[in-house]
């Protein structure tokens, strides 16, 4: 049986795709909602108009951490990685809810002969002549089959299933019921949009715009006046005009919830006074380590330095430049130093030299204690056997296939191919390294008991093993509270953003920007923790300034809210500049069009008309719908699309654009017949085109009807 940690890891690693991909699929737009929930810090969110409680909300994250911490093997997590948590648990929770109340209105489910065939496959299917029901679901594969080859172990799979059962491994039956209802989930995913996918095939009309829009093309003559030929003092409007554009183009004024912000950073930074403690330190620690015996150097060395006693053997080639010449040839009792390294001091002595190979080849056997019940005695007893068969001409290879737990290498024999000294555990390192060629060996890791066998070495060379006490510099309490002083005069001067504004030119800071951060933004650049500045962006009126937030980095935050975008519809006033460069585009568009109109009147030929009037007339040619890009005038796609129905040889009327106003004539249209398997093609690349989209636009349509609200900056971070 292959050990747990392997399959955890193969596990692991393909449902995170999955997981990504599910979120990729589905979750491409904000999902934050915005306001505040009527069921108050009861709930963590509200979807569909039911109010997700806290606990609930929890629990999920609670199991998801504890999915992450079993494939790490129980390790604790980091930062980094708990917020990602947090953030995964919150989107699979929006998903999970609307999908779920979709699979009940239409009776979508997983029964349970299908989960079995999901998971260990149905060969019976196979020889009916449908393979892939016999294979079981790609995470099983992934996890049970031997990456070399790509064969699917069912021994190992069987024995894995079997002893979920046991109590021992309850905390793998977890982690395997977690998978499983991945697999179900994705299941019902995939019935539901089936069916949407179903619904979203193209209509005659759709094939023909489809390939009306790829196979005819049209050239044209054009005039064209530019908006700037009307100056901003030629036009006038009113009070009256702006608030007529305001409600006829409101709709494009809807918002989403939003804060923006300027903030300055007090990054504490080691001072002179620092680097200067760290030196002296590393100078007097000189001599206590020149003095402390061989045998002692790896216990003083973890004991006093920054970083733990280092245990490779390195050539001359592999240590650093700055100390090779030093170190490499001196006697064991020298010590080199101390000598400054980006931000620490260091000592370095010679700790011991030996003639070692740099790469060697083996084959090794492991025998994982998780395999045997957690019983060592048996591991170590079974070891001693294999090794002893081994010894008396036993074939390894064999038994590598029959015991060996590390299923990457198993079948061929447990090699591992050569490999450089370090690139192992130190353990395993040690015992290839140590050993001669031809040796057969045990020791113990992290994985397991190894039975090593060193099959090849290159020629060994000196290496040395450096001792190195490292004193990293930081900053020190009173530093730090020097630069914390420093945040605590700024902001007790900046007030407002005006005050905030000089207080940053007195004090040398240069303000950064943090436009548009809704509620639910991770990352914010140069804040390590913005959940907590978000809260305040989202509590403050604009102009206030923030306290003093302090990060884990070593950084004074301060802050001034300079917007503040509610959901719903732009007040006029927020947006006055941009409907007053619209209003004037219009007014100009209005006196553009009336001059063309006085032009052009009773003009029949647009090409004759530009020579005779010295008017630059375009030439637009080979211009298809599908791209509305036109060379000498951009992109257009008004005109693009008149060009494509007007008769050709009709002068057309004016026509407002984007850049200016326009008449065109068309000079010539070709509208090949396109053959029947041309429209066969073209009737498999729209349906293709539409299933494609089917999934998010759908996703997003149950996303927008579920109304998200999102309370969780005021329940989590008060």
């Amino acid at each position: 049986m292959a050990t747990l940690q392997n399959i955890r890891n193969k596990a692991g690693l393909l449902v995170a795709i999955i997981i990504g991909l599910a979120l990729f699929a589905f979750i491409l737009g904000d999902l934050m909602g915005s306001g505040s929930s009527s069921l108050g810090k009861r709930s963590v969110a509200e979807i569909n108009g039911k109010g997700v409680g806290v606990n609930d909300y929890l629990n999920r994250e609670k199991a998801l951490r504890e999915f992450y911490q079993l494939n790490a093997g129980g390790q604790n997590l980091d930062a980094e990685l708990e917020k990602q948590i947090q953030q995964e648990t919150w989107r699979r929770l929006i998903r999970e809810t609307i999908m779920e109340r979709s699979y009940d209105q239409l009776g979508i489910y997983v029964s349970g002969d299908e989960l079995k065939t999901m998971v260990t496959g149905d060969q019976s299917m196979g020889m009916g002549g449908n393979p892939a029901l016999s294979e079981p679901h790609p995470i099983i594969r992934q996890m049970f089959s031997n990456p070399e080859t790509g064969q699917l172990n069912r021994a190992v799979m069987t024995n894995y299933f079997n002893s979920l059962d046991n109590p021992q491994f309850e905390q793998e039956k977890r982690r395997w019921l977690f998978i499983e209802k991945e697999i179900i989930d994705e299941k019902m995913n995939q019935k539901y949009f089936n069916l949407v996918k179903k619904g979203f095939q193209p209509s005659s009309l759709d094939l023909k715009d489809h390939m009306t829009e790829a196979g005819k093309s049209t050239d044209f003559a054009f005039i064209s006046l530019p908006f700037n030929e009307i100056s901003d003092e030629e036009v006038t409007f009113t009070e009256a005009d702006l608030k007529q554009y305001y409600r006829d183009h409101k709709e494009s004024y809807n918002q989403s919830p939003s804060r923006t912000f300027q903030y300055v950073v007090f990054e504490v930074k080691a001072s002179e006074k620092d680097v200067e403690t760290a030196r002296y330190w590393a100078s007097q620690t000189k001599v206590e380590f020149a003095r402390t015996p061989t045998n002692e150097i790896p216990r003083y060395v973890n004991g006093t330095s920054d970083e733990p006693f280092d245990e490779r053997y390195y050539t001359y080639e592999e240590l650093p430049q700055n100390i090779r010449d030093s170190v490499y040839n001196a006697s064991e009792e020298t010590v080199f130093g101390p000598y400054r390294e980006l931000e620490s001091f260091k000592l370095a002595r010679i700790q011991d030299v030996q003639m070692r190979p740099d790469s060697v080849r083996v084959r090794h056997i492991l025998l994982s204690l998780q395999a045997y019940g957690g019983n060592k005695q048996v591991v170590t007893e079974l070891a001693d056997s294999l090794k002893g068969v081994i010894e008396n001409g036993g074939d390894f290879n064999l038994l590598a296939l029959q015991y060996s737990a590390d299923e990457s290498n198993r079948v061929i024999g447990g090699d591992l191919g050569w490999f450089s000294e370090g690139q192992m555990v130190t353990e395993f390192n040690d015992a290839c390294f140590e050993n001669g060629k031809g040796e057969l060996v045990t020791t113990e890791t992290m994985y397991g008991t190894h039975i090593v066998l060193i099959e090849e070495q290159s020629t060994p060379v000196r290496k040395i093993q450096v001792a190195t006490v490292v004193r990293n510099i930081f900053a020190s309490d009173e530093t730090n509270q020097d630069y914390y002083n420093r945040a605590v005069k700024f902001r007790g001067k900046a007030t407002d953003f005006e005050k905030f504004t000089e207080q940053a030119r007195e004090f040398g800071l240069d303000p950064r920007f943090a436009p548009n951060i809704t509620k639910d933004q991770q990352v914010i650049p140069g804040i390590e923790d913005p959940l907590q500045i978000t809260k305040w962006a989202y509590t403050s009126e604009v102009n206030s300034v923030s306290n003093i937030f302090s990060q884990s980095d070593e950084k004074y935050i301060v802050a001034v809210l300079t917007e503040a975008q509610e959901e719903g519809y732009a007040d006029m006033e927020s947006v006055r500049a941009e409907i007053t460069l619209a209003v004037k585009k219009e007014k100009k568009a209005e006196k553009l069009v009336e001059n063309l109109n006085a032009q052009l009147a009773g003009v029949t030929d647009l090409n004759q008309y530009g020579k005779a009037n010295s008017k630059n007339v375009g030439e637009a040619t080979q211009i298809k719908f599908a791209n509305t890009y036109v060379a000498g005038i951009g992109l257009e796609p008004y005109v693009v699309g008149a060009a494509m129905y007007l008769q050709v040889d009709q002068i057309s009327a004016p026509l407002v654009g984007e850049s200016g106003v326009f008449v065109i004539a068309v000079t010539n249209r070709n509208e090949p017949a396109p053959a029947e398997a041309e429209k066969i093609a073209a009737r498999t690349r729209l349906k293709f085109t539409l299933e494609s989209r089917s999934n998010y636009e759908a996703y997003n349509a149950l996303l927008e009807a579920a109304d998200v609200q999102d309370n969780r900056l005021e329940i989590f971070y008060n």
